[in-house]
Order: C-alpha cells, then structure tokens, then sequence
C-alpha cells in the first residue's frame, strides 16, 4: 500500500488529492517497525519520508497491542484520538457503516499481518492480504 498507493511512483492517492491541499502537503519523517514480523527489535524501528502516510497502532489507540513495543519511543498519540474523538471510521458509501481500517504498523511477531482498527474503535490485527479502510494522514506547512 505505501509503495503502490501512498508514497510510490505512481503516489496514485495524493494526485486525487484537490491541487489547492497537494501544495501544501509537506513530508514528514514517520517511524515504524520497517522489518516486520520477528519481534520487539527496537533497531526494527526506522524513519521513512512521506507525505501520505498510515497511522501507526500508538499515534490512533495511545497504546501498544500488537506492534513492535520499541515504535512508540519514536511516537506520541494524535491529539484527536487522545481528546476521546471516535477511532471509528465510516464507509464512503454508507456514511453509518462502520468499516475495519489498516494502521502502517506490523504486528510484532508475524511477518505476514498489520495493526489495525475494529469497527468498535478497538485495536486488532489481519493477514496483508485482506481488504480494509484507508484512513491516512497528512501534514501541511504553517504557511497554509
């Protein structure tokens, strides 16, 4: 999803993005466990750049379930998630559906699967082959 959808070539999601918030959408360095699957290796750990980005399992439920524990040292919660804002998202094309949503986070101790959110707003975790939400982030300059 980051190489083909986010942050690749093609960056096929930020060109559908309105031209007016593309050119204010700055990089920013985000850190995640960029191995995967063997286990709380903190040197597991790495920053990548990216203007479209996931958000890592600590930033939405400001704890650690199934994530490299070292991601967090490199991590605060988004200020929205820790004000008690819903961690639910809903479908685009049934607005009072809640859907499942992926996070940019491994799970620690597998090499095949990813974080992510229950349509509760509770943490879970599924195989990389499954179809979810896409809920990214973005910064923009202070200029804008």
């Amino acid at each position: 999803m980051n190489k083909t959808l986010l942050n690749g070539a093609s960056n096929s999601l930020l060109k559908a993005l309105p031209s007016e918030l593309q050119a204010v959408i700055q990089p920013v360095t985000k850190y995640t466990d960029n191995t995967g699957g063997g286990s709380n290796t903190a040197s597991y750990v790495t920053g990548k750049p990216c203007k479209l980005f996931l958000l890592a399992e600590f930033e939405v439920q400001g704890t650690r379930s199934y994530a490299n524990s070292a991601e967090q040292n490199y991590q605060q919660q988004y200020a929205y998630f820790k004000a008690g804002n819903p961690k639910i998202a809903n479908r685009h094309t049934a607005v009072t559906s809640a859907v499942w949503w992926w996070l940019r986070s491994p799970r620690y101790n597998n090499t095949n699967t990813f974080c992510g959110v229950n349509t509760d707003g509770s943490p879970n975790y599924a195989s990389a082959s499954w179809s979810a939400g896409v809920r990214p982030g973005f910064c923009v300059s202070a200029a804008a």
